[in-house]
C-alpha cells in the first residue's frame, strides 16, 4: 500500500504541475503496470490502467479529469485495506 500511496502522491504532484522527477513517475508507472501484468486479477488490471495513465502524464505532460477517477480508485483501495 505504501508504494500505491507513493504512486498517487507523484501523480498528484504532476497533475497540479508541481515540479517532480520524471524518474519517480516512471517507477510508479512501472510498478503499477508490472503488478497488473503479474497478478491479472480485477484490482491489478485497474492498477495497470492507472499505471498507463501515469505513463501518459509523464510522457505528454497532460492533466485531465481521469486524475480524479484514479484518485477515487486509490482512496477506495486505501479504505478497503484499512477496513480489513
Amino acid at each position: 500500500m505504501v508504494l500505491d500511496l507513493l504512486s498517487l502522491g507523484s501523480l498528484s504532484l504532476a497533475h497540479f504541475h508541481i515540479e517532480i522527477s520524471p524518474t519517480l513517475l516512471l517507477i510508479s508507472s512501472g510498478y503499477l503496470i508490472g503488478k497488473g501484468l503479474i497478478f491479472k486479477d480485477t484490482m491489478s488490471i485497474i492498477d495497470l490502467i492507472c499505471g498507463i495513465y501515469i505513463l501518459i502524464v509523464t510522457l505528454f505532460h497532460i492533466s485531465s479529469f481521469v486524475y480524479y477517477i484514479v484518485l477515487g480508485w486509490f482512496v477506495y483501495k486505501l479504505a478497503s485495506t484499512i477496513s480489513y
